[in-house]
């Protein structure tokens, strides 16, 4: 939403995933709508097409037309659990719960980001023959396997196999960090549909605006995509010492962009009030 506000210029945008809690429940944001102003996809890690279903019909019921299933997740605590990409070396699981959700024709498109594999490539192949028994609405490819997570270089020969044998719309995501970047991927992939960006735009908000990104412009953007997003957590409910978390993760990616910045998260992250956190940045920013 502060992203959007501030700089914008993005075709779409997906939430952080929900899953299951210890209760066996969703939690949902009070504000988490359909809005035309913002074409906003719910995102759910999810094994089974029972959970997959009713994660289906609450975002149905707040006025979503599309939810994703993230299959791509790498990290291990998810992974562990046949979630995310630990879910890639099951391709029986995944084919079930697809089975089930579009066994009920909701008016609810279902697309997938996903990845090559959780600890080996060639996951894909199986992955791939139970995805095109569906009318899944998109791919989203990022071509590294969970256990790499950020690290190495993504597999675009690999990612371009799987453009190749892949009818419906696809979109690539991984290591994109400039607009150069996306030029040319998108030369050498030419029938991609878009590019997911994830990580080049935290670091780096004016990488699709026409704007000049010289370092006081840079600063000057990220500071309004901060106080705006303050006033979302305000807004969402959230308490101080929560809020005081969220902001602590956000300067991760934006500190590596900027002069002096190692030092500047590092600070952020050793205050322990909302109201010391301020001061902190107040006087880099």
């Amino acid at each position: 939403m502060a992203f959007n506000s501030i700089v914008g210029n993005v075709d779409k945008y997906f939430t952080p995933f929900y899953r299951l809690n210890k209760q066996g429940e969703f939690e949902y944001e009070k504000q988490l709508h359909y809005s035309p102003e913002l074409n906003l996809v719910p995102q759910i890690l999810a094994n089974s097409g029972r959970d997959l279903l009713c994660f289906a019909r609450d975002m149905l019921d707040r006025g979503f037309r599309e939810i994703n299933l993230n299959i791509g997740c790498p990290f291990p605590m998810v992974a562990n659990r046949h979630l995310g990409s630990g879910l890639l070396p099951y391709p029986n699981e995944l084919n079930g719960m697809l089975e089930a959700y579009f066994s009920k024709d909701l008016p609810v498109q279902l697309s997938v980001k996903m990845r090559l594999g959780w600890k080996e490539s060639s996951d894909i192949k199986a992955i791939m023959q139970v995805l095109k028994r569906f009318p899944i609405s998109e791919l989203i490819l990022h071509p590294r396997t969970g256990v790499q997570k950020y690290k190495g270089t993504p597999d675009w020969e690999k990612f371009g196999e799987v453009v190749g044998c892949w009818d419906g719309p696809i979109v690539g995501n991984g290591d994109i960090m400039t607009n150069e970047d996306i030029q040319d991927k998108q030369r050498e992939f030419d029938t991609v549909k878009g590019w997911m960006i994830g990580r080049g735009l935290l670091i780096n908000p004016l990488l699709l605006s026409d704007q000049d990104s010289s370092c006081d412009e840079l600063l000057t953007t990220i500071r309004k995509i901060h106080d705006c997003f303050i006033e979302n957590l305000k807004m969402f409910g959230y308490s101080d010492p929560q809020i005081l978390n969220h902001l602590k993760c956000f300067w991760e990616y934006p500190s590596k962009n900027i002069d002096g910045g190692a030092r500047i998260y590092k600070k952020l992250r050793k205050t322990g009030k909302l109201d010391d956190y301020g001061s902190v940045l107040d006087s880099f920013i």
